[in-house]
């Protein structure tokens, strides 16, 4: 079974190998900042998979499928940190330190796709197209995109509703009470689990259960 500590090794490895430098166990340790026994012990199953050949107490080598494998994972390394990096706009570091994560759990049809959304964004800005422009402005005033429970506002806060959780019949009885998707919603105060708020012209008070059912868009911050 390929890990992803192993498609780890596999894509260190691709890289010395295309500097043209022999890779030793020491080599290894000291890329990936673990001691050599360990990286004996990874490489003794790399062998066993046939991914990797190793002389004994010498260089070691990638397999055609070994070489394959930690292509592909470089490959999508590279994906993940161009797209936190050229078009998220965060530091190469820390664009580095997303894909690393990231990079293990992609599958083909989502890399492909990752690539061709790369290429569209880079042949517009080499082509000066206003909307590039326009993405990087937007994504420096970031805006709360994701809903929350009434249960997880703050007092004083705003929002409208974006939808309804709860079980029939209270989800009915909630959209006669206003809380219909939309509506504008202020949540007044909050005191011993009861939810007191403002939905359209009327104040209602609701316990826990019911205020965590609605779902609240908050307006960007």
């Amino acid at each position: 079974m390929i890990t992803p500590r192993i498609e780890d090794y596999l894509e260190e490895l691709f890289l010395i190998e295309s500097t043209g430098r022999e890779v030793t166990v020491t080599d290894l340790a000291d890329r990936l900042k673990i001691t050599k026994g360990t990286v004996t012990a990874t490489v003794q199953k790399l062998v066993e998979l046939e991914l990797v050949r190793h002389e004994r107490y010498g260089n070691l080598h990638l397999t055609d499928a070994g070489r394959r494998k930690g292509m592909t994972v470089f490959h999508r390394h590279e994906g993940f940190r161009a797209f936190f990096h050229e078009l998220l706009g965060l530091d190469r570091d820390h664009s580095s330190e997303m894909a690393c994560s990231m990079e293990h759990y992609v599958d083909n049809v989502t890399e492909e796709r990752l690539y061709a959304l790369l290429e569209y964004f880079r042949r517009a800005r080499a082509e000066h197209q206003p909307w590039v422009d326009e993405i990087f402005l937007a994504i420096e005033k970031p805006i709360l995109l994701v809903p929350v429970p009434l249960t997880l506002c703050e007092p004083g806060s705003e929002g409208a509703v974006l939808r309804l959780t709860a079980d029939e019949p209270l989800r009915k009885e909630l959209v006669k009470k206003g809380f219909v998707s939309g509506a504008e919603v202020s949540l007044l105060n909050v005191e011993n689990d009861a939810f007191t708020c403002k939905v359209g012209r009327e104040t209602i008070t609701l316990p826990l259960n019911e205020a965590a059912t609605i779902w609240i868009q908050q307006p960007s911050r």
